[in-house]
């Protein structure tokens, strides 16, 4: 029964380490930008880069109008000059001018809408930065309580490999070699404790007589049901 008992606290090292394994391997994935806190940065982005687009366009409005009324000041100053009296020479630059005065036309309309957007999306993206840093302060609490759980559970997991080499070492090769073997071919658990006549590990009821034997036996008791290897309850 001492071998059973050796397993038995092997076994629960292992199966502690298993769920440290578990839960480590859960906060890699949490750990990390969420795919909402990446997509309201994506969303910020693209409202950034839009806003520039359309301020450019603005700005490009603002500039071409100035020209274009520095053209048709020109164009009108030399139509009122007197300098050209051909009258082909004064219909073309009188034909000229109208072209000049409705391309500025369409330049401010053009204009008009740029900033109308530019105001639009300034509006949205100042809505989008605040749903981002809202995202992102929370985001950097929960990071900071995941990261010392990271760090905890790292170190519980440094203490229970040590534990098992001690509890490894104390057993003999034979023994230990029966145990992983055992312990691979089912799911984890090699050796199940007796409760009330029943196997931890598959729940059914075990013969009274393995049962009672089962204190005293001097070499390792299997369920009859599962093939485990068992245990008092009180081990």
């Amino acid at each position: 029964m001492d071998e059973a008992v050796k397993m038995y606290e092997l076994q629960r090292v292992d199966l502690t380490r298993m769920k440290v394994v578990r839960r480590l391997q859960q906060l890699q994935a949490l750990l990390g930008e969420s795919d909402e806190l990446r997509s309201a940065r994506q969303q910020v982005a693209q409202a950034e880069a839009e806003l520039r687009e359309w301020n450019a366009k603005q700005k490009n409005a603002e500039l071409e109008d100035k020209s274009l009324a520095e053209r048709i000041k020109s164009t009108e100053e030399r139509l009122m000059s007197g300098v050209v009296r051909n009258a082909k020479e004064l219909e073309a630059l009188q034909q000229s001018l109208e072209a000049l005065r409705r391309h500025r036309e369409t330049v401010a309309e053009e204009g008009v809408k740029a900033m109308t957007e530019a105001e639009t999306l300034a509006e949205q993206l100042e809505g989008y930065r605040s749903a981002l840093a809202s995202l992102e302060s929370g985001w950097n609490g929960n990071q900071t309580e995941l990261r010392e759980e990271e760090t905890k559970l790292k170190h519980n997991g440094a203490l229970l490999q040590r534990k098992r080499e001690q509890l490894a070492a104390g057993m003999g090769e034979t023994l230990r070699d029966r145990y992983e073997t055992m312990r691979k071919r089912k799911a984890g658990v090699a050796i199940a404790s007796v409760q009330n006549g029943i196997c931890s590990a598959c729940h059914v009821a075990i013969p009274t007589g393995v049962v009672n034997g089962l204190r005293g036996a001097t070499t390792l008791v299997i369920c009859p049901s599962c093939g485990r290897y068992l245990v008092p309850s009180n081990s």
